[in-house]
């Protein structure tokens, strides 16, 4: 047997001469019902007449089979969609909520409720608190659980109409609130995108950034004390750095830990150094942290180098161990610092148009 592509050029063919004698059919009714003569005629030549008709739903034979078949299809996809997507008649417990009758569940292959993967609420529901639409399920591993072991927390991504205030965050509707429940009782904040108002360690965080729950682990099982990383999407001033593109890192009672991933908004000069815009920059990093501590790590990419006042170079490959007060505590190779070279990426204005 020799297998046939859905829609052929033969098939497509067939279909268009098929519709072309629907519409041949549909316009010769209209002038039997409209004029008299037409009717005469059909009169006087009833074997052409009725010839003619024949030939015709014949030809469209083809196109009332698709529309029929277009037809069943739709009827068992509503079907299914009904079967999937049931709404809920009388209030019920799906997956460790209580959830409203009206509420609209979106369940897998299975029939079962409590696989729901999302809940869409006919009004704001409160869940742990906060007034959400809508509710999809998933789960991630407890950065908190003791070292070598594996422990999953379930996680309510929650999608709200306005802003919510949620563990002192402020967090925008743009984007899914995530709270996780750890031992049924304590619901932690996960991430969200953050609204105006987040005043943290000095800074004002541009709203539109990311926050997440985030604890730095190494492959030797020792973590950071952090606790919480914002990537932030906009220019930001950080002490006397422009950065741009920067993640900050706060601990338990939100002090700056450390920042990461960022780069340079504009030339800048510390001490004797002069950096070009886009150097990579971070606080000292774990290599680094006892022999300098507080340093911050200024990496030349793209080509471009630092310049001393003495005029000698700092070529790309290699990290600057600088102070804030610009005392310069070392320059190695990337490898040696512990440094790793990303990509690059513009967050500062176009000042093009300007």
């Amino acid at each position: 047997m020799i297998p046939v592509p859905l829609f052929s050029t033969t098939l497509l063919v067939v279909l268009g001469v098929s519709s072309l004698a629907v519409l041949a059919l549909l316009i010769g009714l209209l002038v039997l019902a409209l004029f008299r003569s037409a009717r005469q005629w059909w009169g006087r030549h009833r074997v052409l007449s009725w010839s003619l008709l024949v030939v015709l739903l014949i030809l469209c034979f083809p196109q009332a089979y698709m529309a029929y078949v277009w037809h069943v299809v739709g009827e068992e996809m509503q079907q299914e969609a009904a079967v999937r997507h049931p709404t809920l008649t009388e209030p019920a417990h799906i997956r460790g909520l209580e959830v409203p009758a009206g509420t609209r569940l979106s369940l897998p292959g299975s029939h079962d409720w409590q696989a729901a993967e999302e809940v869409e609420f006919p009004s704001p529901t409160l869940i742990h608190g906060v007034p959400a639409l809508a509710v999809r399920f998933s789960s991630t591993w407890d950065e908190q659980a003791p070292a070598g072991s594996s422990v999953e927390l379930p996680v309510h991504e929650l999608r709200i109409a306005a802003p919510a205030t949620v563990d002192g965050w402020h967090c925008s509707p743009q984007a899914p609130l995530r709270l996780a429940v750890r031992a049924e009782s304590e619901v932690l904040l996960m991430g969200c995108q953050v609204a105006a108002g987040n005043r943290v360690a000095d800074l004002d965080i541009p709203p539109g950034s990311e926050l997440l729950r985030y604890t730095t682990t190494y492959g030797d099982g020792l973590r950071d004390p952090n606790v919480w990383r914002i990537d932030v999407h906009a220019p930001l001033q950080l002490a006397q750095l422009p950065l741009s593109g920067v993640t900050l890192l706060l601990d338990r009672e939100r002090k700056l830990f450390g920042f990461e991933s960022a780069n340079l908004a504009r030339d800048f000069t510390l001490g004797e150094i002069s950096y070009p815009a886009g150097t990579q920059l971070q606080s000292v990093n774990r290599t680094l942290r006892d022999r300098a501590p507080g340093a911050w790590l200024f990496t030349p990419v793209d080509g471009k180098a630092a310049l001393h006042a003495d005029g000698r170079t700092i070529p790309e490959g290699m990290t600057v161990v600088q102070q804030p007060d610009g005392r310069v505590e070392g320059e190695l190779p990337n490898e040696r610092a512990g440094v790793f070279v990303f990509d690059t990426f513009d967050f500062s204005p176009d000042d093009s148009g300007s």
